[in-house]
């Protein structure tokens, strides 16, 4: 069997096994990528859309928009077929200092160097990137580009997707410690693949 055989049929398997009725159909989509790169149904009760959230990530995506990650792990969770012609950009080992966390100095610094060609921030592993893209989101009053917001932890990293579920602008995001690289690369590769789908008709 091969790995598209497997991921087939471990979608099939998710739907069949979990309730998933009244969630609309893209959300669930996306759920289900989570819970396949998780293996863990929790994310089917956890997870949170802002209303224009799918829209703005796939116009975001449609108009080549760069994707802008905490951590290199997140980096190469991302598809690079699906993600072919979309920039994926990590500033982590661009920084050498920081009055907080590297993580969250690299979002600034790379915030304030390419804002402009990012469409989606992705965070998978820093609660305090997360909270420091919360704070540029709301300086700079942004609505049309989206956090994917999934760090996993025990210190802030519920505390800072609470904060997140709470904003006025397009999020996506978990309420629970879980998280992590691969349930947030999960999020962005479903996104893409909703993408794929609508170009081939």
């Amino acid at each position: 069997m091969g790995g598209e055989q497997i991921e087939k049929e471990s979608l099939e398997l998710i739907e069949r096994e979990i309730d998933f009725e009244g969630i609309p159909f893209e959300q669930k989509e996306i759920i289900k990528r989570v819970i396949h790169a998780t293996a863990d149904p929790e994310f089917r009760y956890t997870m949170v859309f802002h209303p224009k959230a799918i829209a703005v990530a796939i116009d975001a995506l449609l108009k080549k928009k760069a994707i802008l990650v905490d951590v290199k792990m997140l980096e190469a969770g991302i598809s690079k077929n699906l993600s072919s012609d979309i920039e994926v950009i990590c500033y982590l080992d661009k920084v050498s200092t920081a009055s907080g966390t590297m993580c969250e100095e690299a979002i600034r610094v790379a915030f304030f160097e390419k804002g402009q060609e990012i469409g989606i921030v992705a965070i998978g592993n820093s609660p305090t990137a997360l909270l420091s893209a919360i704070e540029l989101f709301n300086v700079n009053k942004i609505k049309d580009k989206i956090i994917i917001g999934m760090p996993v932890g025990f210190i802030k990293a519920l505390e800072a997707k609470i904060i997140l579920s709470k904003q006025d602008f397009p999020f996506i995001t978990n309420l629970s410690r879980k998280g992590g690289s691969a349930a947030t690369a999960a999020v962005v590769n479903a996104l893409l693949k909703i993408v794929k789908n609508q170009k081939e008709g």
